[in-house]
């Protein structure tokens, strides 16, 4: 063996040469690169090395037969192998064939195996005599059995059953914080470094050691010489011929533990994240088909303390009849599909019997092939805020109302004044005359009345029909006759300010609801009659555009000639409390809300505008098909449905000439 201070490590040439060079160099160790097999056979015979590392990555037959080589050549004898291999199912061929230790082809193996090699090589040489083929034997035993539990061993020491520590490498000795010193005056006690609360749990190993010769791996602690326990992972083994010493492999632990306890905190953090939000969070193993939820989840549900059911039939049958297809077609696009995450709008059954509206989404995990095995999502009891969007969308669509009620009030009175006037004149043509009346000029006042009489009923019905909390059913609605309503609310406001030009096409009906869609095309019309400037409604125009827009969608353009939007607040125009308008003028919330309503009919809306050239409005809405069945927005679950604005028994009418004119 060297007597050189400086461990010599001989590489034969293979995969891993690279890597355990630079290794054994990092580490302080003499390291040569034999050229070939043959001349490291030679360098072995003709120098003294303390470890050989050899490349058994290639063929198993060709990584045993240089194994047995080296070991029977000149000087092999003398040194401790390192066999590197790619596979573990040779690591036991490979010890039996002369190797010291096996490592995997990885750098934290060699590292860790070339430690061990060197620390086997490199023990007193008084000892070497009477206890090498045993320890050899040993540390062969050992590495067989801790292999497969873990790469990272880097702590050694010899033991004996009283509980001294004979030996220990260098690894070992740095974790506990002793020096090699206290191993050689018989100092260290591996009973006494050992917390008392663990010692029967040790004897207990060690009584297992002493009868079987080897006992599987186990987390205990050490106490360090600065009092910190150690947690580590220990593999003991007894030396083959001998009844009381061994040998033990250790792992220290604190790296794990640490993140263990990161692990720990991180879960009692989510688990208060989740007692303190309302959602329900669920989990649904897709393989097995089991359904695990939160505490939420089974009181949301009506389950009590006990599991959700496995296969999940329970959660179908609470969903509501009119959404069930929608939400398992839902469920069945997200498994089949490409995407991670999903989301869904339903009525589900509550414990307490009664129906809510809910918001479910979550994300789809999928296996190398793409195939969706579990799902985890939230749900979210939406039921109040629907409300309170129902009655924003009531309180903005009055608002709009509100700026519109002189010209409302104009609209009545106007029709209103000559009804007043003509049936004043027939009373007191047939007080005056009687009989005598003339009839050609009572039928002429009445007719004149009931006309005006008609006109009012038409504004009225449009005011009901603007003016009611709808319940957001969606629908085939006709929008032609959706601006006729709007302008009989809009034309005075909108001919005090500038032309109003309508280029109306030929278009199907829309999937939307009347109301809602009025109340878009109403807060369009009354921006654009607020953006243009007093005193030259001639000049001023407001057009209104309405065409077929591929793909089976309709288009509706609200465009004037105001001054425009700056490019910098075109970005923000449609977000809830944004505005242009002076302080006391302007919510914010009117084209925030146009937008949630245009989205929830799968629509778009959008602007173009220049500075000092107007701004146009797009409306994209998708054409009604007829029996599709689908909800395009609105409620949960509402789809299909109609429900027709204005008074009952209200007839279509044609534009008001004067708002066409």
């Amino acid at each position: 063996m060297a007597g050189a201070q400086q461990p010599r490590i001989l590489i034969f040439p293979g995969g891993s040469a690279g890597a355990a060079q630079a290794l054994a160099a990092a580490r302080g160790h003499a390291a040569a690169l034999a050229r070939d097999i043959e001349a490291g056979l030679d360098l072995l015979a003709t120098q003294p090395f303390d470890v050989a590392v050899l490349g058994a990555e290639g063929p198993l037959g060709e990584a045993l037969a240089l194994c047995r080589r080296l070991r029977a050549a000149p000087g092999g004898d003398r040194v401790a192998v390192v066999a590197v291999t790619g596979s573990s199912d040779a690591a036991t061929a490979l010890l039996e064939a002369g190797a010291t230790v096996v490592a995997a082809a990885s750098e934290p193996s060699i590292s860790l195996q070339l430690d061990a090699a060197v620390w086997w090589a490199r023990r007193s040489p008084a000892r070497v005599a009477d206890r090498a083929p045993a320890e050899r034997a040993l540390l062969e035993r050992a590495a067989r059995s801790f292999r497969d539990a873990t790469t990272e061993v880097i702590g050694l020491f010899v033991w004996d059953a009283a509980g001294g520590i004979l030996d220990a490498n260098d690894a070992f000795l740095g974790m506990i914080g002793y020096a090699r010193e206290d191993v050689e005056a018989g100092r260290l006690n591996w009973v006494a470094i050992t917390p008392p609360e663990l010692r029967a749990a040790d004897q207990r190993a060690l009584s297992e050691v002493l009868k079987h010769g080897i006992c599987p791996p186990f987390e205990k602690e050490f106490l360090a010489r600065d009092g910190r326990r150690l947690p580590v992972l220990i593999a003991p083994a007894l030396v083959e011929g001998a009844r009381d010493r061994g040998v033990c492999f250790i792992v220290d632990m604190t790296a794990r533990r640490a993140a263990e306890d990161a692990l720990r905190t991180s879960e009692e953090r989510m688990r208060l994240v989740v007692r303190a939000t309302s959602d329900a969070f669920w989990d649904w193993d897709l393989s097995s088909g089991r359904v695990t939820g939160s505490e939420r989840m089974r009181s949301f549900y009506g389950t009590g303390g006990a599991d959700i059911e496995e296969d999940a039939v329970w959660w179908f049958e609470r969903v509501h009849p009119d959404d069930r297809d929608r939400v398992m077609n839902g469920l069945r696009r997200a498994m089949e599909g490409g995407e991670s995450t999903f989301e869904l709008w339903y009525r589900c059954l509550l414990a307490d019997g009664s129906y809510a509206d809910v918001h479910d989404r979550g994300i789809v995990m999928r296996d190398a092939c793409g195939k969706a095995y579990r799902m985890l999502g939230a749900v979210s009891d939406v039921t109040e805020r629907r409300q309170m969007e129902t009655r924003l969308l009531l309180a903005d669509r009055m608002a709009s109302l509100g700026t519109l009620a002189a010209g409302v009030a104009h609209e009545i009175n106007n029709p209103l004044a000559y009804m007043v006037a003509n049936v004043d004149f027939a009373r007191k043509e047939l007080r005056a005359k009687g009989a005598a009346a003339r009839i050609d000029a009572l039928l002429s006042a009445l007719d004149e009345a009931a006309e005006g009489g008609s006109r009012v009923r038409h504004i009225v019905g449009g005011l009901k029909t603007f003016s009611r909390a709808d319940d957001g059913e969606l629908g085939p609605v006709e929008v032609d006759r959706v601006i006729q309503l709007v302008l009989r609310m809009a034309q005075q406001q909108i001919r005090s300010k500038a032309r109003l030009v309508l280029e109306l096409g030929t278009v199907p009906p829309v999937h939307a609801n009347e109301a809602q869609l009025g109340q878009v095309i109403l807060n369009l019309l009354v921006n654009a009659a607020q953006a243009l400037p007093d005193g030259k409604e001639l000049e001023n125009e407001i057009r209104i555009t309405t065409a077929p827009a591929p793909p089976d969608r309709v288009r509706i353009e609200v465009r004037d000639t105001g001054p425009g939007i700056a490019p910098e607040l075109q970005s923000r125009i449609f977000d809830p409390f944004f505005t242009t308008k002076p302080i006391g003028e302007g919510t914010g919330l009117g084209l925030a809300i146009c937008h949630g309503i245009v989205t929830s009919f799968r629509g778009e809306i959008g602007v173009e505008s220049e500075v000092g050239e107007g701004a146009c409005f797009r409306v994209l809405l998708p054409a009604f098909r007829a029996g599709s069945g689908e909800e395009r927005g609105g409620a949960p679950g509402k789809a299909g449905g109609h429900e027709r604005g204005g008074a009952p028994g209200e007839a279509d009418d044609e534009v008001p000439e004067e708002a066409a004119q």
